[in-house]
């Protein structure tokens, strides 16, 4: 353990696993705020936890980071092998946040072109739409004042847990389903369903 601390990368992981988890209890803090009171005292109990559990692996990052910074500096002696360890390690988290991010992207248009359409359109979605098994995709359509009974009746007869399960999200996909009440339910609760 004393030799890690007295490493270079283990500042790097120090500040990293730092600034991750003052980001994750910020994102965290605007999800609690976003979705009103209701499990706002237990969200805020959860929260340091949260926090300090996306510190370690975005420390192991910074490690990851720092081991390139330095090797590519010269100041890392170490064999060439653990460069390109370190270096798919310190590429890793990019490439995961961004994908995440441009799927998130690509989920908020899609939800919001459903707000748009007619029924027809809707039925079309349902078939066709790349995220046709998403259950943010799948509650827009529930929520929609257009659905039919019968998009709701092919909608409540999937066989998908997760849609069953109650939904948050920080991308802009809830619509008006601020409680965050699963696809089920939203399709339970809707006007046009038949009884």
């Amino acid at each position: 353990m004393q030799r890690w601390v007295e490493r270079p990368e283990a500042r790097w992981a120090l500040w990293a696993g730092i600034v991750g988890a003052l980001v994750t209890g910020a994102i965290g803090t605007r999800m609690i705020f976003g979705y009103g009171a209701q499990g706002a005292a237990l969200g805020f109990v959860l929260l340091p936890l949260v926090a300090a559990s996306a510190a370690v692996p975005i420390g192991i990052w910074g490690a990851a980071l720092g081991h390139v910074v330095l090797h590519l500096r010269g100041r890392s002696s170490e064999p060439k092998i653990l460069f390109w360890v370190a270096l798919a390690a310190a590429l890793s988290l990019p490439a995961v946040v961004g994908s995440q991010i441009w799927r998130g992207r690509a989920l908020e248009a899609a939800v919001q072109e459903v707000r748009a359409m007619n029924s027809a359109e809707l039925e079309r979605a349902f078939q066709e739409s790349p995220f046709a098994h998403d259950k943010y995709f799948l509650g827009a359509l529930a929520q929609h004042p257009g659905a039919s009974a019968a998009l709701l009746e092919r909608i409540a007869s999937l066989d998908d847990p997760a849609l069953s399960q109650r939904m948050w999200s920080l991308w802009d996909v809830m619509g008006e389903n601020r409680s965050g009440a699963s696809v089920k339910d939203l399709v339970a609760r809707h006007p046009n369903r038949k009884n």
